[in-house]
């Protein structure tokens, strides 16, 4: 009975490590959000360059910028430098170039030293600066002097909010805990003040997380709950994730606590809210991708029916104006009414034509959207069930076979034939498993990249009718996604000439060429109608090429009876 109690709390354990982590600094995620916003100013002409800005036009909102700085220089206009400066130092840090950002802070700071809240506000921005440039002990020290400087600014409870909450994150990565806490404490009652529940709850999360850190198990539980309490069950995005999070961080509550049950309880309410949430978010892509399909649509309806419009309008005046002026042309008039009318036709039907094909487009970019992102989805899912294969229920069944053989060695006596067959089932348990995680993600792709999994795969393959060899040239560790989708490609396209081609003999050749990987796939088979094939098995020709397309690569097929050819290139993913 205790070693089943020993395993449940082992497997629970793995469990909720594996799961996720615990909900990240609110302000740390959302920096450039809160902090971004361009700078409220009454003056006009920067009211004009904010909507320049906002409509894209960068280059000319940056040059009338430029002007109006030095425009206010010239009369001496502080207030209007100060704020041109502000809003340029924000454009800066708005196209990430937080250098830049800091130096125009601080050709600033001399203008307000005699203004406490705009000193405040520039210290809080150069501390945000620094945090997202990974500068964390400048970020510390800007936090700190706007703290000091804030001390006599009132109505600024919402930056001091901020202020604190971003510090705390400064001292989390610092390891410095217990001043993390406390500033998080300070952060939440200013939202507590402010009314800010959903905020409230965010930093709450992170404050029992440090609580965690330290294995105040009990401590990190009650934070947990109020922040659950906050949001309660508001169907608000914001409500939704903050309540995600406060399941998976009370789940890991618990299991410090060893109360698995609650654990498994609250990990079971994670997973279905999860789920729920990343379903929404797939259902909100694709409604996004039909709204620009059907506004697409009426763009161009509306444009084909302006173009009806106009075209009969001249029409009409031109035979207006012909029968007015030259009455005794009837004749004339009416063969250019008659070309004109053909012309007409022809062009209503070459835009038709051209819509419809626009209108193909969109469809067949929307269904390789929608298929990569359900091939994306199972390639995930099966990362993950080999993860836990093999980081987890492997090591489970090592650890009880290594239990059972010192359970041998203590016995002096004759060893019992049942530990005998106990511990040859967990070997074939072990390597049925072992077998299984590497038909779900190659271990040798994992382990030792691209060129030496496909060489694996065509020695594997191999057999006495066919023949499969390969040459990697320059192929060295890319992004794993990157390597595990083009690994599925090429084992699609080899299954299938195993299947269907009668060859002798395969060929793959892989070269990292101008950023490109290009993979090339030759057999001797019977070759096969490109026009009429259709992939049955495996991803299929339709889906490879869905993939393929997703990636800005480029798939072309020969086929011949001679035999094969699949030419890729792909824009590698480092």
């Amino acid at each position: 009975m205790k070693f089943i109690k020993f395993t449940i709390a082992l497997i629970t354990f793995f469990t909720l490590v594996n799961v996720t982590i615990f909900a990240q600094n609110l302000y740390a995620i959302d920096l450039k959000k809160i902090e971004n916003k361009l700078l409220d100013s009454d003056d006009e002409a920067l009211k004009a360059i904010k909507t320049l800005l906002e409509s894209g036009n960068s280059e000319e909102a940056l040059e009338k910028l430029y002007f109006f700085i030095e425009t206010a220089k010239r009369n001496n206009q502080q207030q209007l430098i100060i704020d041109g400066n502000l809003l340029l130092a924000d454009i800066f840090r708005e196209h990430g170039d937080y250098k830049k950002s800091t130096e125009t802070f601080n050709n600033i700071i001399p203008l307000v030293l005699n203004d406490a809240k705009s000193l405040q506000y520039i210290y809080f921005k150069k501390g945000g600066n620094f945090q997202l440039d990974n500068q964390i002990d400048s970020a510390k020290v800007n936090y700190e002097k706007a703290i000091i400087v804030g001390e006599s600014v009132e109505k600024s409870d919402d930056l001091k909010a901020k202020i604190f909450a971003n510090l705390s994150g400064i001292f989390y990565l610092q390891a410095n805990y217990e001043k993390a806490i406390e500033n998080y404490k300070i952060a939440a009652n200013y939202q507590q003040i402010l009314g800010n529940k959903n905020i409230e709850a965010g930093i709450l999360n992170n404050l029992g997380g440090v609580y965690y850190m330290q294995e105040k198990y009990k401590e990190a539980l009650n934070v947990f709950q109020k922040a659950f309490d906050l949001v309660g069950y508001g169907e608000e995005d914001i409500q939704k994730q903050t309540r995600r999070s406060s399941y998976i961080n009370m789940a890991y509550a618990y299991g410090g606590l060893n109360n698995y049950k609650k654990a498994f309880e609250y990990q079971d309410k994670f997973f279905s809210l999860n789920d729920s949430l990343q379903q929404e978010l797939k259902y909100k892509e694709i409604a996004v991708i039909q709204s620009k399909y059907s506004l697409a649509t009426k763009e161009k309806e509306t444009e084909i029916e302006k173009s009806k419009r106009k075209d009969a309008e001249v029409l009409t005046y031109g035979l207006g104006f012909a029968i007015l002026v030259l009455l005794s042309g009837i004749y004339t008039l009416y063969k250019v009414y008659k070309l004109n009318k053909k012309n007409y036709a022809l062009q209503i039907s070459q835009e038709q034509l051209l819509n419809q094909n626009k209108i193909d487009t969109i469809k067949s970019d929307l269904q390789a959207k929608i298929l990569a992102a359900t091939l994306d989805g199972r390639l995930e899912e099966r990362k993950n069930i080999a993860s836990v294969l093999h980081d987890n229920v492997s090591a489970l069944l090592s650890a009880i076979n290594l239990h059972l053989y010192a359970s041998k060695k203590k016995i002096k006596e004759v060893i019992p034939v049942e530990i005998e067959k106990a511990q040859s089932i967990l070997e074939e348990a072990s390597e049925q498993i072992r077998d299984l995680s590497h038909n779900l993600i190659s271990a040798v792709l994992l382990k030792f990249g691209l060129g030496f999994a496909v060489q694996d795969l065509c020695e594997k393959l191999s057999n006495s009718k066919i023949t499969f060899t390969s040459n990697a040239k320059n192929i060295e560790r890319f992004n794993q996604n990157f390597e595990i989708k083009m690994f599925n490609i090429i084992n699609e396209l080899l299954n299938n000439i195993l299947k269907h081609s009668e060859a002798k003999k395969g060929t793959i050749k892989l070269e990292q060429l101008n950023g490109n990987l290009q993979i090339i796939v030759f057999d001797n088979g019977i070759g096969f109608d490109i026009n009429q094939i259709e992939l049955k098995n495996g991803i299929g020709l339709s889906q490879i090429k869905a993939r393929i397309k997703v990636l800005d690569g480029l798939l072309n097929i020969k086929s011949s009876n001679e035999g094969t050819r699949v030419f890729i290139s792909i824009p590698i993913i480092y």
